[in-house]
C-alpha cells in the first residue's frame, strides 16, 4: 500500500515548516499549505472542507460569536480546529499553528487528527524538558502524522 498525493503534500510541507518554526518561530507559506489543503480536499469532502473553514474563520476572526460554532460541535473533525481556534483567540496559539491543524483536519481522517494533537502533545513535554519557552507546534503536528501513516502503512484495513 502505497501514499496518497494529499498525503505526501502534507507530510512534506509539514516536514519544511517545521524546520522554519524550530529556526525562526515564523512559518512563512502556512496560507498557501491551508489553502492549498481547501483546494484538494474540496472535490471529495464538500461538506467536512465547508465545516473546517467555518471552524477556522471562527478561530482567526474574533468578531464571530461563539454560539455559532454550535453545530460545528457534530463534526468530530472540528474539535481540533475549534481547539486551536479557542487558543488563537485567548492568545496562547500561533495563528501558524491553527492554519496547520485546520489543513490537515482537511486533508485526514478524525484518528490521523488525534494521533497529530497526541504528537503535539508529546512533543510539548519534550520541549518542556529539553528547554523552556514557548513551544513550536509544528513539529509535533508532523510527528503524530508520521505516526498515523505508519500505522496506516502497517495494519492495511481495505
Amino acid at each position: 500500500m502505497s501514499l496518497a498525493l494529499p498525503e505526501y503534500f502534507a507530510v512534506t510541507a509539514l516536514a519544511l515548516f517545521s524546520f522554519a518554526d524550530l529556526r525562526t518561530r515564523l512559518v512563512p507559506g502556512i496560507e498557501v499549505f491551508f489553502l492549498a489543503s481547501v483546494l484538494i480536499s474540496a472535490p471529495t469532502h464538500p461538506l467536512t472542507t465547508i465545516l473546517v473553514v467555518l471552524a477556522f474563520a471562527w478561530g482567526w476572526l474574533s468578531s464571530i460569536p461563539g454560539g455559532l460554532v454550535l453545530p460545528l460541535l457534530f463534526l468530530p473533525s472540528t474539535w481540533p480546529v475549534l481547539l486551536a481556534g479557542f487558543g488563537v483567540r485567548q492568545g496562547v496559539v500561533g495563528r501558524a499553528d491553527l492554519l496547520a491543524i485546520a489543513g490537515l483536519a482537511c486533508l485526514f481522517p478524525w484518528p490521523a487528527l488525534v494521533l497529530a494533537m497526541l504528537g503535539l502533545e508529546a512533543w510539548r513535554r519534550f520541549w518542556r524538558w529539553r528547554q523552556g519557552g514557548p513551544v513550536p507546534a509544528i513539529p509535533g503536528l508532523l510527528l503524530g502524522i508520521l505516526a498515523y501513516l505508519l500505522v496506516k502503512l502497517a495494519l492495511p484495513l481495505a
